[in-house]
């Protein structure tokens, strides 16, 4: 909503008491935010403070690859399975991030036109990429899940290992880049 100009006018006496003068006053309104406007608001800003707080886990996560190095014997083992623990927290996590985008577009769509459906369809780059992402993260999370199941069974586990890490690194580009997007569509929804 654009700041609407308020126009004034005020009167003042003249200090002889004769004549009347009158002076205009123009000032800025601040935007005033109803029930309506502020509830589409928190739904849409849901997903954004959860997507901080799931890119700064993906980074943890991630960070896995460097320690994984450094650590040796049972305090390696104890790495590996919280790593894997949570990279399945994360895999639900990151599902329960996107189904709260499509019910954030669903209020804001109840909202300012009436039906869930009007708002639902992503409207950006950012809101395609966010699916494409999440099967990209099932895919990493299968890679994973067949390695620890190779390793697990005593047999050569390199190829699926390597598959996991690679395709780790191109989750971890894809998600600061995707953050990127959505930090500017966030200012584009608000600020438009």
């Amino acid at each position: 909503m654009a700041p609407i100009l308020l126009i004034s006018t005020h009167r003042c006496e003249a200090l002889d008491g004769e004549s009347d003068t009158y002076f205009l006053e123009l000032r800025p309104s601040l935007p005033t935010v109803g029930p309506m406007e502020l509830v589409p608001a928190i739904a849409l800003l849901l997903h954004p403070v959860l997507a901080t707080g799931l890119v700064v886990w993906v980074w943890w996560q991630y960070t896995w690859r460097r320690t994984s190095k450094e650590l040796k014997g049972e305090e390696r083992v104890a790495y590996r399975t919280r790593h894997e623990v949570n990279g399945e927290r994360l895999l639900i996590a990151t599902g329960a991030v996107i189904l709260i985008a499509f019910a954030g577009r669903m209020v804001n769509g109840w909202y300012t036109q009436g039906s869930v459906w009007a708002d639902i369809w992503p409207q950006s780059l950012h809101g395609y990429m966010g699916p494409l992402g999440f099967a990209l993260l099932v895919a990493l999370s299968r890679f994973g899940r067949e390695a620890k199941t190779l390793r697990e069974q005593g047999e050569s586990y390199a190829l699926a290992k390597t598959k996991h890490g690679r395709a780790a690194d191109l989750v971890i580009y894809l998600v600061f880049i995707h953050a990127f997007m959505g930090f500017i569509y966030t200012f584009d929804i608000f600020l438009a």
